[in-house]
């Protein structure tokens, strides 16, 4: 059994993530100079789980084509939503740009419609997937994908066809608790410099900023980054 993370070590991690990329804030002045120190940020936590214990790596379950967690929604903040926007623009042609559009409109018509509470239980496979159901955005996935992993793939796909199934037990805290640190540092840094931080829908979000120019803008500029339409409690009022 892996030796779990200290919560001295947790908080170590923590802030020196916070004190890192805050620094790295600091220096934006152009979206160019936000994309790369989002890189950082999600390079920080490629890093810190390429550099977690073999034993505690040897526990993942998650493999490529392994896509039960693809089809849960997903949380995620602005800054997530402009990164994975960024390598959508870069890296898709016009043609798949195109039909991924269509994909992320249809998912947001579906969100919209959900009654207050369905969200969280509804399952529906994520407009990013390709057709062997792997990532088209694995270098851009949000930190919410990047920090989810299983010790069970049977458990993960049963949770898939019955929300009621408890995910939480195949969890590996000890991978956990280290992407968790630099997962909220990251995000405790954007909260601190005051850019949007409210908790939107993947793929509406996505949608949204795939489409709409100016949402960057906006953000940039400490401003709302999305319409309250694609929050995940679309009826949260602005803090």
């Amino acid at each position: 059994m892996p030796v779990p993370l200290s919560t001295a070590r947790r908080f170590q991690m923590f802030d020196r993530t916070v004190q890192e990329m805050s620094q790295r804030l600091l220096t934006v002045r152009a979206p160019a100079q936000m994309m790369a120190v989002l890189d950082w940020g999600m390079a920080e936590l490629e890093k810190t789980y390429a550099e977690s214990p073999a034993g505690v790596k040897a526990l993942v379950a998650c493999r490529d084509g392994c896509a039960a967690c693809c089809s849960v929604p997903v949380d995620v903040q602005a800054h997530e939503v402009f990164f994975a926007a960024d390598h959508i623009q870069r890296h898709f042609s016009p043609t798949a740009l195109e039909q991924l559009l269509e994909r992320l409109s249809t998912h947001r018509r579906r969100v919209s419609l959900l009654a207050v509470g369905e969200r969280d239980t509804s399952r529906q496979p994520c407009a990013l997937l390709d057709v062997g159901g792997s990532c088209s955005i694995y270098a851009g996935r949000p930190e919410a994908c990047r920090c989810h992993h299983s010790s069970d793939a049977a458990v993960c796909a049963a949770h898939q066809s019955d929300p009621r199934v408890n995910i939480t037990k195949v969890f590996i805290p000890a991978l956990r608790a280290r992407l968790f640190a630099v997962r909220m540092g990251l995000d405790e840094a954007i909260e601190t410099a005051e850019y949007d931080d409210r908790a939107y829908d993947f793929g509406s979000a996505l949608h949204e900023a795939l489409t709409n120019s100016l949402c960057l803008v906006a953000w940039l500029r400490r401003q709302p980054a999305f319409p309250d339409n694609c929050l995940v409690n679309p009826t949260d009022p602005l803090e």
